[in-house]
């Protein structure tokens, strides 16, 4: 009888209402210490049983994944073209062509 708390420090809750990272419902995590140990072993049960099933099932829920993953592209390709801005401003700053940004002054106007 397992009454250890499954959290694993990814507290996101996902369309389910359930927890990404350990599974539990939000009135699960929000009331684990008052729990008895029982109802706690009967929470930890149905997580491996669900675990498991899951695993068995293969790609059958792949969708959340894919959203996930189209999700991750978009922030990846909104950060690769902050990074060329901050390049090509490094770049300028070598060749001594350094333009102000609004509310920062350079080191010519000090």
């Amino acid at each position: 009888m397992d009454s250890g708390n499954p959290c694993i420090g990814l507290c996101r809750f996902g369309g389910d209402g359930n927890c990404l990272g350990c599974h539990r419902t939000k009135a699960e995590v929000k009331g684990w210490k008052r729990l008895s140990d029982a109802a706690k072993a009967a929470v930890n049960a149905r997580i491996a049983d669900n675990s498991r099933q899951g695993s068995e099932a293969g790609l059958a829920g792949e969708k959340a994944p894919r959203k996930r993953l189209r999700k991750l592209d978009r922030k990846i390709g909104k950060l690769e073209a902050k990074l060329a801005l901050l390049r090509e401003e490094r770049d300028r700053v070598g060749r001594g062509q350094l333009v102000d940004r609004p509310g920062q002054t350079s080191e010519r106007s000090r």
